[in-house]
C-alpha cells in the first residue's frame, strides 16, 4: 500500500471516531489498528495523540517503519 492508501485508511479510520473518548486511548486504538493493517510495530514513544491525529504524518511513519519498498 502506497503513502496515499494509507492516509486513505486513517481518514476511514478517523470518520468512525466518535470523538467522545479520551485522546490517548484513540491513540491506543490507533496505533493497534495500524500495527494490524500496516504490519509495523510502534514503539511507546511513536503512539502520540498529536501524531497519530494527523495522517500524512502516520503515512510517513508506516513508511519509515516498513524501509525501502
Amino acid at each position: 500500500m502506497d503513502h496515499d492508501g494509507v492516509e486513505q485508511v486513517l481518514r476511514d479510520h478517523a470518520a468512525l471516531s466518535r470523538g467522545d473518548t479520551d485522546p490517548e486511548l484513540d491513540a491506543v486504538r490507533a496505533a493497534i489498528l495500524i500495527e494490524d493493517i500496516f504490519g509495523v510495530t510502534l514503539s511507546d514513544a511513536d503512539i502520540d495523540p498529536a501524531m497519530l491525529a494527523d495522517a500524512s504524518a502516520v503515512a510517513a511513519l508506516v513508511t519509515r517503519l516498513r524501509g525501502p519498498a
